[in-house]
């Protein structure tokens, strides 16, 4: 692995799901669409954040619930030039962080198991 790279997470905006839809269908088979992602945005109980690199390039995203006392990770990927950098363990640091200051007693995600990426990211 290189260095670890340095990112910036912030909250998504519509404005970004275009460059977010690029890293999506980049990374999965059936990936989500820009209205799944704009539905997301309004609601209540969704989470989306971007990560960008120090020059403020959009280079991952995650999207969760929280309900209740429980976090649903639903989506999450890294562009394929700065896999292997540390952006996705960086990205699920931050959400751990905030899943726990928020007083979540739980986090679930489903990965399916032909997905080794994921698999070595989650452990």
């Amino acid at each position: 692995m290189t260095e670890e790279e340095k990112i910036t997470i912030e909250s998504m905006k519509e404005e970004d799901i275009i460059e977010v839809l690029k890293i999506e269908h980049a990374s999965f088979s059936d990936p989500w669409t820009y209205n799944m992602f704009n539905a997301e945005l309004s609601n209540p109980f969704s989470y989306l954040w971007v990560a960008r690199d120090n020059s403020g390039v959009l280079i991952g995203f995650i999207c969760f619930w929280i309900l209740g006392d429980e976090a649903h990770l639903l989506d999450l990927a890294v562009h394929p030039s700065y896999r292997q950098r540390g952006v996705g363990s960086q990205i699920i640091k931050a959400s751990m962080d905030y899943w726990k200051d928020a007083g979540l007693k739980s986090a679930y995600l489903e990965v399916r198991e032909s997905n080794e990426d994921a698999r070595r990211l989650y452990g």
